[in-house]
């Protein structure tokens, strides 16, 4: 492998001397990398570059720090803080040309495939809805509660753009007014949680609705066992933007008797956790307990187990590192994808039932912040705005597919050798618009479309990001 080259720019430090600006570029080809991964190492701290491969870290970074600067299909550069001003300005990475074993492909048969996974639109949901809970039982799926929210989120898209927060260079007349009102902290910007249950038939494409109601709450769980769905954790309805509560209740419906029953037990209070049924028991773990106006979170550890038999509760080993989490039970092992609040790729970990014990599998070469994700066999399949992961836990490979769904928050489900996508929401014009739409993608469009990056990933990912 070639080594990796490498000349660097660096942008003149402003207000602060360690805030560090920067820019990433492909070696080849000199163009801006987007979505680069910039991690401090000792600081513990990252950001994505923007569309112009500009990043920014701010004034916590030491300045005997190294930065590692990486991206899926680059080979990964590392230079100490102090390295930057004597190596140049502007960071070029080199591409990474993976060589993969037993896997052949010509020059035609690559140029036969498509560039994108094509996908079906199903029968809608009644209103768009993000971060609910969903779970498939019987060749169906059943949805309770999520955020309707129309969210206007000015202040995360300047910092995002990095233009020093100047309103007037947006071209949208409105939103200079807005991100006035943001910064004022408009107190008329309120929060809308549903608690209606729908139940999608895979066989009919339709959506019933059920008369019976449940709490208003989003970025909760349902876990289904013995036709009875448990709804926990996740969020109350807020009266105000800045006023969020954790459900501490449990709603039990009894899918035969349509009946629903209140455990007031619970734990693990939490949003955007991940919940597995296993044999007779609900397996609940990470997620985050608390956030601050600005938008940081505390997060969790912490792993317990519910006992549908006797009603009590144990606490199981805990997680390596606390942060929200999706996964997904593959026999007698989780695997989750989990991220915090730094900018770092997402890592998979998997905890081992029998043992009790956790396992770092792999770091993914992007960051997914809170992913739709699902499994069939010994495939792990993740969704989340445009990208499609595939990832095989025997043999460690991984693919990258791109797919034209800007969704972020929805779910996705494996019924019948297809996936389903449901809800989330796109970020458009500086808000979040919720979906109702409701897609399904069959398995056969892995063999017809190119993969967008392919790697083998290993243990040792792990061990090179520290």
């Amino acid at each position: 492998m070639k080594k990796l080259l490498y000349i660097v720019i660096l942008l003149p430090f402003i207000a602060n001397a360690q805030t560090i600006n920067g820019i990433i570029k492909s070696q080849a080809t000199s163009l801006p990398i987007e979505d680069a991964n910039i991690y401090a190492l000792k600081t513990k701290i990252g950001t994505l570059t923007n569309e112009k491969g500009e990043f920014l870290l701010n004034n916590k970074i030491k300045p005997n720090d190294t930065l590692q600067v990486s991206h899926i299909g680059y080979i990964t550069s590392k230079i100490a803080i102090s390295d930057l001003k004597k190596s140049g300005y502007i960071i070029m990475l080199e591409e990474d040309v993976q060589t993969l074993k037993n896997v052949t492909i010509t020059d035609n048969s690559w140029s036969k495939l498509k560039s994108k996974i094509d996908f079906t639109k199903l029968s809608s949901l009644e209103y768009g809805i993000y971060s609910f809970g969903s779970v498939v039982a019987d060749g169906k799926i059943y949805v309770v509660g999520g955020d309707n929210s129309e969210q206007w989120n000015i202040l995360t898209t300047i910092k995002g753009k990095n233009i020093g927060g100047d309103p007037t260079r947006f071209s949208d007349p409105g939103f200079a007014n807005r991100y006035q009102q943001e910064l004022a902290g408009d107190p008329n910007e309120r929060i809308f949680f549903k608690g209606n249950l729908f139940i999608y038939d895979s066989k009919t494409d339709l959506w019933e609705k059920s008369n019976q109601n449940f709490n208003k709450r989003a970025y909760h769980n349902i876990n289904f066992h013995n036709n009875i769905l448990y709804v926990l954790g996740g969020k109350k309805t807020p009266i105000a933007k800045k006023r969020e509560y954790l459900d501490n209740e449990i709603e039990v419906f009894d899918l035969n008797t349509n009946k629903l029953v209140i455990d007031k037990t619970n734990p693990h209070k939490a949003v955007n956790f991940a919940s597995f049924t296993y044999k007779d028991n609900i397996i609940v773990m990470g997620g985050s307990i608390r956030s601050t106006e600005s938008g940081i979170k505390t997060f969790t550890d912490k792993v317990h187990l519910y006992n549908l038999t006797s009603g009590l509760w144990y606490e199981l080993a805990k997680m390596p590192v606390a942060q929200e989490i999706k996964g997904v039970l593959i026999g007698d092992k989780i695997f989750t994808i989990g991220n915090t609040d730094n900018r770092s790729f997402s890592e998979i970990q998997s905890f081992d039932l029998i043992k009790e014990s956790w396992k770092s599998e792999a770091i993914l070469l992007c960051r997914l912040e809170n992913p739709a994700i699902t499994y069939n066999d010994d495939i792990i399949y993740m969704f989340e705005e445009g990208k499609l992961l595939v990832y095989n836990i025997k043999s460690k490979l991984i693919k990258e597919y791109s797919i034209k769904l800007e969704l972020k928050s929805a779910a996705m489900h494996f019924i019948n050798d297809k996936l389903y996508i449901i809800g989330g929401y796109d970020f458009r014009n500086y808000y979040t618009s919720p979906s109702s739409k409701v897609y399904s993608i069959s398995l056969d469009e892995f063999d017809t479309t190119r993969p967008y990056r392919v790697r083998v990933l290993s243990e040792n990912n792990v061990a090179n990001r520290n």
